[in-house]
């Protein structure tokens, strides 16, 4: 028995006779009255009643026709689920971003996506970068989003996927908070409080290339906190913080937020997504080229 035994019966049992399956299946009709005779033969039982009006399923047949015409619809399903698989429609990929990353633009683009791309499975890992690009060499995930520039992973493919305003947070209360933004010159002297997560050691290096001086640097406090509790300090009035365009969001902790210009304008900074150029992942493709900024 094989897949074509199978395609005779349910042809022959839709059309009735064994002429107009053959018709449908476009060879000889000899062919299918043999290959049915021959399945008959090895099952030891007669699945259609012949007469000179055609082919009609015996009680034994419509069984038989009913499962086998499952099994094909169940390959035709199989079949097409794996070239949907193929060609990057289905499957899954695993990503991985900063936790601080969580929310705004990049939750929207999220959304978008699975609203587009509903056979593809987003699993998401927050960690930090080391975590991610370690996590991207061993196969554990498909892609990282992370704050920087493409040649920042020389060993890996990288894309710029976008870029966002720099933010100044500020207690409701400082004398900055009334100006709708702030130049990089304002903040001299300032005390900053930073993550020890990321994006914190990237936003640190930033304000010692915009603040620092031959004679000193900017006041820069390291804590193992997260955006939410450094956002409440700055509430407090404990200093003032630098922030991803996307923490100007959440509300509620006392802080209000400014975007940093500098004689150009306003300050941005850019995310990439990253991958192993060995990944074969289809849905990869497919989730980069939707990640892709438009021309």
């Amino acid at each position: 028995m094989d897949l074509r035994h199978l395609r005779y019966v349910v042809a022959t049992a839709r059309n009735g006779s064994f002429s107009a399956a053959a018709l449908e299946l476009n060879v000889q009709q000899p062919i299918v009255s043999r290959r049915i005779r021959e399945l008959e033969e090895e099952l030891g039982i007669a699945l259609f009643d012949r007469s000179t009006a055609g082919a009609k399923l015996t009680p034994v047949g419509e069984d038989f026709g009913s499962m086998a015409g499952r099994i094909l619809d169940d390959l035709q399903r199989l079949s097409v689920r794996t070239q949907a698989a193929v060609e990057g429609r289905r499957g899954s990929v695993a990503m991985g971003f900063y936790k601080s990353l969580s929310s705004g633009a990049f939750r929207v683009a999220l959304h978008r996506f699975r609203e587009h791309h509903p056979d593809i499975g987003l699993d998401l890992l927050e960690a930090p970068f080391i975590e991610l690009i370690a996590d991207i060499h061993s196969g554990k995930l498909d892609v990282a989003i992370i704050l920087g520039d493409p040649d920042r992973c020389s060993v890996l493919n990288t894309m710029a996927i976008g870029t966002e305003h720099l933010m100044v947070a500020l207690p409701e209360d400082h004398p900055l908070a009334e100006r709708s933004f702030v130049y990089w010159s304002d903040l001299k002297g300032e005390r900053f409080l930073i993550s020890h997560q990321d994006p914190g050691p990237d936003i640190r290096n930033i304000l010692i290339a915009k603040l620092a001086a031959p004679s000193d640097g900017p006041e820069i406090v390291s804590q193992h906190l997260s955006r939410e509790s450094i956002l409440s300090l700055v509430g407090g009035g404990e200093a003032i913080s630098l922030q991803c365009e996307c923490a100007s969001g959440l509300t509620g902790l006392g802080a209000v937020f400014r975007p940093v210009h500098d004689g150009n304008g306003a300050t941005r900074i850019g995310y990439i997504a990253c991958w192993h150029p060995e990944n074969r992942n289809p849905a990869l493709k497919t989730f980069l080229e939707a990640l892709r900024p438009e021309v």
